[in-house]
Parts: structure tokens; C-alpha cells; sequence
């Protein structure tokens, strides 16, 4: 009887130590240790209790089945509570992407950086464009960008319109040839149809004459 009990008590220390780290795969065991512990001290304790009231060994006996019996079962449900996996806490959210770029627009002046009359693009308006435009645009590949080109009021409807087509052509292809893909650039001309100035004045006349880049 007493090696009964001083097993039981290795027994219930070894779960106990145990129960410290349980993972998925000794959760198993740790139950069932449970339940031999429940079983070793319910049969010893009762077994012991009515042997020594008693003096009868045989009922010592009986009673440490019966003890044995509820004892597995109480530590068959302690084990459930306690040899429990915990959880693993769940992941860190992930950081949000960073957000696009503010859309800018990109402005050239007819009279600065085109030839007179002319769809050429000069070095400093090439400048501007590598600068503000195919810089950004190489950065995020998500950015695509719409030419616009626009003209003044003097001569006709048609020539103007074509002018400002070959403009913004211009910048395009120097996007291009830039390493800015063809898909990623819109082109429009708009000739003389959208003034951001009035086309009395030199002033006005001036301002309109333009190509715009806005980045999508």
C-alpha cells in the first residue's frame, strides 16, 4: 500500500512537470497519465481507508478498485482540462502597402521647350521629363500617364490640332525611348480647343501653347 501511494505521488509529479509544455504530440499521454494518476491515488486512498478502519484486506482490496475506477475517471476529466495544447497567438498583421504617389501634373511650355513651330523637344524639356515624369513612372510600375497638347488661337483649326498631336506624340516617344513602355502612355491633342488663357494677349497666346503630362 505505501509503495502504491509513493508511486502515485512520482506519478502525479511527472504530470505535473509535464503539464508545463504539452504540445500536440504528448497531449495524448498527458491524459492518460492523468488518468493513471487518478486511478493510483483513488484506488490507494481507498484501499488504505478501509483497510486500516476495518482490518479487512480483502475489503481494502475491493474498495481500491472502486477507488481505482473513480479515480481514472476524475483524472480523465482533469486531464481534459488541463493537458489542453494551448493556442499559438495568431500572426502579427501584415503593414499595409505604402500608398501610390499623389497624380501630379507636369506642365511644359510650348515657348520653352519646343522648337518654334516645331514638334521638337528641346535637352531641358527632356531634362524635365526624366526628371518628373519617367523617374516616378520607372519607380511605380502602376503609373501610366496622358500627354496632352494644346495650342493657341493663330491659324487654322486643322494645323493647330496637328501640332499639338505631334507634341504630345514627341513626349511620348522620348518616354519611350526612355524605357517607359508604349502601353503605359495615352496621347491627345486638343489644338486650340482648350485655352487656359485668354488668346487676345501675347500673355494668354503664351500659356496656351503647352503639352501637359499627368500622371494616371
Amino acid at each position: 500500500m505505501k509503495h502504491r501511494l509513493e508511486l502515485a505521488a512520482v506519478a502525479l509529479g511527472t504530470l505535473a512537470v509535464g503539464g508545463c509544455a504539452v504540445t500536440r504530440e504528448n497531449q495524448g499521454s498527458c491524459k492518460a497519465s492523468a488518468a493513471v494518476v487518478g486511478a493510483l491515488v483513488g484506488g490507494g486512498a481507498g484501499g488504505a481507508g478501509v483497510g486500516i478502519g476495518t482490518g479487512d484486506g480483502a475489503a481494502g482490496a475491493g474498495a481500491g478498485a472502486g477507488g481505482a475506477l473513480l479515480g481514472g475517471f476524475v483524472g480523465y476529466l482533469l486531464g481534459n482540462h488541463f493537458c489542453q495544447v494551448p493556442e499559438a497567438p495568431p500572426p502579427p498583421p501584415q503593414p499595409p502597402p505604402p500608398p501610390p504617389p499623389a497624380k501630379r501634373k507636369v506642365e511644359l511650355s510650348a515657348d520653352t521647350y519646343f522648337d518654334f513651330d516645331r514638334s521638337t523637344l528641346k535637352p531641358d524639356g527632356k531634362r524635365i521629363v526624366d526628371e518628373e515624369v519617367v523617374a516616378p513612372m520607372k519607380e511605380h510600375r502602376e503609373l501610366r500617364a496622358l500627354v496632352e497638347g494644346h495650342t493657341d488661337s493663330i491659324g487654322s483649326e486643322s494645323y493647330n490640332q496637328r501640332l499639338s498631336e505631334r507634341r504630345a506624340n514627341a513626349v511620348r516617344d522620348y518616354m519611350v525611348s526612355r524605357g517607359v513602355e508604349a502601353s503605359r502612355i495615352t496621347t491627345k491633342g486638343w489644338g486650340k480647343s482648350k485655352p487656359v488663357a485668354s488668346n487676345e494677349t501675347k500673355e494668354g497666346q503664351a500659356k496656351n501653347r503647352r503639352v501637359e503630362i499627368t500622371e494616371e
